[in-house]
């Protein structure tokens, strides 16, 4: 009978990890009422799986707590259960501490005021939780200075580490303006329609990677994290994104209303969970949710605007005219960056390049940046 009762249980125990698994994180996180449990092992009533219950909270793989004002319980990781057997009554009581504090963590000096716990008694119950690899310790961007712990198979909520926009507690400011700038960038290509012309238009430089380590020689005028790749031994190639009313503004041509589709807050992450120039440990960690409110920051900078597409949703497009830092530029004024033999000559700067060709108003035979580069003489 004690055979077929741990079989059952097993049976639920795996049933209930499946589910309580996220996938995003692949930590248990989940809880379950007996109402969730009964769902999902296919049993009639209470009476049938309370035994299983029973037997799987004895054996410390189910933690009994309050769920949606009932009775609940959250499922442990089956090396977890085997290390709590061998816990002494202090490193216990710790433990389950850290367990009912869950995503968020708990602080050190919160977990002896309810244990009241030594701090000899104190360090070596962490020492031996932290050695068993049940816990871990997290940086928590409310209080640096305070140790905070978690179980180690769980993710920490944001409210205690910040978003994908901060690193190891801090803002990452140079990231998170980078990351916008290359929204603009990108959402700029999607705005509008290119003039007609005779010769292939230039495509925009490829933007760098943003998220590798910075080695730069201090020359720049903000400071920049270790999540974006230094860029000054990188050769500029792109021309001045500086706002030309007199031609900017006629190269830019709108589409005609429900003619194109402009891209949503899902669309660009997408393409920037897809993009080479963010490493792939940001690409992972960026949300929808995150993305929309660097987007929202854009419109309420009045450098996007929200337009209709043609599905009924809201997608964005650039404002006419707006001027963005081109993509892996340094902080400060980019166009005097010495660049490449290309970006030194007047083409590769040329704010009317888009204009440029043979017969036009604006063409090499009368070129006068050509006049003024080489010196010539009028």
């Amino acid at each position: 009978m004690s055979s077929d009762l741990a079989d059952r249980a097993d049976q639920l125990y795996t049933l209930a990890a499946a589910n309580a698994v996220e996938v995003e994180s692949g930590a248990h996180s989940r809880s379950f009422t007996s109402d969730d449990l009964l769902s999902l092992g296919g049993f009639d009533d209470n009476n049938a799986i309370l035994p299983l219950i029973g037997y799987l909270t004895k054996n410390n793989l189910f933690r009994t707590l309050q769920y949606k004002g009932k009775l609940g319980w959250s499922v442990r990781p089956r090396d977890a259960a085997r290390q709590i057997k061998g816990l002494d009554r202090d490193e216990k009581a710790v433990y389950e501490e850290i367990e009912a504090a869950h995503t968020d963590g708990v602080w050190v000096r919160d977990i002896k005021k309810k244990t009241n716990i030594g701090d000899s008694g104190m360090k070596k119950a962490i020492s031996k939780l932290e050695g068993t690899n049940l816990i871990k310790s997290i940086t928590n961007i409310r209080s640096k200075a305070q140790k905070t712990y978690i179980l180690s198979h769980l993710k920490p909520s944001e409210s205690v580490t910040g978003n994908s926009f901060y690193d190891a507690g801090d803002l990452d400011e140079s990231f998170r303006d980078e990351l916008m700038n290359l929204i603009i960038f990108w959402v700029r290509q999607h705005s509008w329609k290119e003039p007609s012309r005779k010769h292939k238009v230039k495509k925009e430089p490829s933007p760098p990677v943003l998220g590798a380590e910075d080695k730069g020689d201090g020359s720049k005028k903000r400071k920049r994290t270790a999540d974006i790749e230094e860029l000054g031994s990188r050769p500029v190639k792109h021309r001045s994104a500086r706002f030309d009313p007199e031609t900017d503004n006629f190269t830019q041509i709108m589409y005609k209303a429900g003619t194109h589709n402009y891209p949503t807050a899902e669309f660009i992450h997408a393409f920037l969970a897809d993009s080479e120039a963010i490493l792939p440990t940001k690409r992972k960690s960026l949300t929808v949710q995150e993305i929309q409110g660097c987007i929202d920051v854009l419109c309420w900078d009045e450098k996007l605007e929200k337009v209709p597409t043609r599905d009924g949703e809201w997608g964005y497009r650039t404002v006419r005219g707006i001027t963005f830092k081109p993509p892996g530029s340094q902080y400060g004024d980019f166009d005097d960056n010495a660049g490449t033999a290309l970006t030194q000559a007047p083409c590769g700067k040329c704010p009317v390049f888009d204009l440029c060709h043979e017969g036009g108003p604006v063409n090499p035979q009368e070129c006068v940046y050509f006049t003024q580069w080489l010196d010539i003489p009028k």
